[in-house]
């Protein structure tokens, strides 16, 4: 199958990498990288995603992640950006957080003893509070909390 982002690399481009994986002092995502971008070059070795994790020691999802980077925002974002996990935006703001602490204070539907946290997601999606929410949410949340 072809690679849908395609690395060529300039004679430069290629020398520049070479000179960052024979460094002795750079960070090891840096090298890491580096490495991934040469094997991945198609004036190079012809290896596959696959054979580039396994000789990198990453798995298969990093590599199509440096391919990706590499060509869509350039070579020197894709070397030195170490990857952070994805920021996705908080499910619950601040007044909805204060809904919920302040349900969970409240009395407990009749027929339970307590709140449980089905229940109190359950309990904010029919007030209209939120669209949607998951127990493990609801758990988070009351976590910060206490």
């Amino acid at each position: 199958m072809p690679a849908r982002y395609r690395i060529i690399l300039s004679p430069d481009e290629q020398q520049w990498l070479k000179d960052i994986v024979q460094q002795t002092k750079v960070a090891q995502y840096k090298r890491i990288h580096a490495q991934i971008i040469l094997a991945l070059d198609e004036r190079g070795p012809k290896l596959t995603e696959l054979q580039v994790s396994q000789i990198c020691s990453v798995t298969t999802k990093t590599v199509q992640r440096t391919r990706k980077r590499c060509v869509l925002e350039g070579l020197d974002i894709a070397v030195n950006t170490k990857r952070n996990g994805i920021a996705r935006p908080r499910k619950l703001q601040g007044k909805q957080q204060a809904q919920l602490i302040a349900l969970t204070c409240s009395e407990p539907p009749e027929g339970h003893s307590r709140w449980t946290l089905n229940l109190l997601a359950d309990q904010m999606v029919e007030l209209n509070y939120v669209d949607s929410i998951s127990s493990q949410t609801v758990g988070r949340e009351l976590k910060k909390t206490s």
